[in-house]
């Protein structure tokens, strides 16, 4: 193993596995039900795909982080599939922390996302990996989310 690169451990908040599961759950029962087409289908197999080859491909490209208090975060996005992570290079870890799929209202996934980061909702993922924590000083929650 000694020229060979380590491979990328991928773990999930409660938050994201949650997401994930229900997603798999409802690909599964179209699939049962005979609706292979299901767009439930196809969003599951591309998540499946992004968390297998699309995040490991190039995780940690600059271009890929969110901005201001956030830019210590990674955002995967792919057609109407978004999955924001943290990651650390030399700890080959990746922890996706959110998986949404995005409307019309995307900026509105954005901001409950972002509520979520800085109220804490994530601090102990970020801890696991050696980061701090976003800036909270001056955040202010929406009274849109609850």
């Amino acid at each position: 193993m000694s020229g060979q690169r380590a491979q990328l451990q991928i773990q999930l908040t409660v938050t994201a596995e949650t997401a994930y599961m229900r997603c798999c759950d409802e690909a599964e029962s179209c699939i049962l039900k005979g609706d292979e087409c299901n767009p439930k289908v196809k969003f599951f197999r591309a998540l499946d795909e992004a968390l297998t080859k699309g995040i490991p491909s190039d995780p940690f490209n600059q271009k890929m982080a969110l901005s201001g208090s956030l830019s210590s975060i990674f955002r995967f996005s792919q057609e109407n599939l978004r999955v924001c992570y943290l990651g650390h290079g030399q700890q080959r870890r990746i922890i996706v922390l959110y998986i949404c799929q995005s409307s019309a209202e995307e900026t509105d996934s954005y901001a409950t996302f972002a509520y979520m980061v800085m109220s804490g909702k994530f601090d102990a993922a970020f801890a696991s990996l050696g980061l701090r924590p976003p800036d909270r000083q001056g955040f202010f929650p929406s009274p849109s989310i609850n």
